[in-house]
């Protein structure tokens, strides 16, 4: 995938953040691990098509799943959000 450096190390950031606060409050876990695998795959996934389904599957997931869903979860959901229009693939 396409995306800012700047973003992405913003979003590096904040799964630091995550994980540092995983470690005092159990509902920051699932915010750890969805930014990890997200931040995995926009780094990794060459095929914008198949990373952006597998992102859209983890936000999914993270709307039922019981987390902190902060101030701090929204900006990562922004930031992932603007990767996406990034590499937007038209139809």
């Amino acid at each position: 995938m396409n995306y800012s450096q700047e973003y992405f190390e913003r979003m590096q950031m904040m799964c630091r953040y995550f994980e540092s606060q995983s470690k005092k409050n159990i509902l920051h876990v699932p915010e750890f691990i969805a930014s990890s695998l997200i931040n995995d795959i926009i780094q990794k996934e060459e095929e914008n098509l198949i990373a952006s389904k597998k992102i859209e599957e983890i936000l999914a997931e993270m709307k039922v799943t019981e987390h902190q869903n902060n101030v701090h979860w929204y900006d990562y959901k922004i930031h992932v959000m603007n990767v996406l229009k990034e590499n937007k693939i038209e139809e």
